[in-house]
């Protein structure tokens, strides 16, 4: 097993940037279906106007959600990457998994008066605006999560410590 100073801080920050990319992705394949339906619901069935509604859609949705993905992880990915030891990390995975979910999910709901319609007929009506960041949430945060660890766990196992 690799000790943590084999763990250069490029080293860490690379992984964290491609656990990053892969959620953002990850994020974008779950909330395909949600975007679908509304660009679905907006046009009527109007097939040319859904092919427009659906890439201005996925483009506007796409760069937006990367804004999103930025943020969360140069505000709290980085900062946690380069100063939580990695063997830490792989031996909490679980607990970390959980905490960074319950905190994805927690942003979904500071505002609940906001994110949804009283007078809606429907769940769905009444809670469209969040349910695609709630999906984008927890899955860029469990593929990003789950993907660093695996990494980390990965380079931890390659290399045996040499013995004193």
């Amino acid at each position: 097993m690799v000790d943590d100073a084999s763990f250069s801080r490029w080293r860490r920050a690379g992984y964290a940037a491609l656990s990053g990319i892969c959620g953002w992705l990850a994020g974008q394949c779950a909330c395909l279906p949600v975007n679908v339906i509304i660009a679905v619901r907006d046009t009527e069935g109007q097939a040319k106007l859904f092919v427009e509604t659906l890439l201005y859609g996925l483009l506007a949705w796409g760069l937006w959600t990367l804004l999103l993905a930025a943020t969360a992880w140069i505000v709290v990915v980085l900062p946690l990457v380069m100063t939580v030891r990695p063997c830490l990390m792989v031996r909490l995975r679980w607990w970390i998994t959980l905490a960074a979910t319950a905190g994805a999910l927690s942003l979904t709901g500071l505002r609940p008066a906001a994110f949804h319609d009283v007078s809606a007929v429907s769940f769905w009506h009444q809670f469209a605006p969040v349910i695609p960041y709630g999906l984008f949430a927890v899955s860029f945060t469990l593929v990003t999560v789950w993907m660093y660890i695996a990494l980390a766990k990965r380079r931890m196992d390659r290399v045996p410590v040499a013995a004193d």
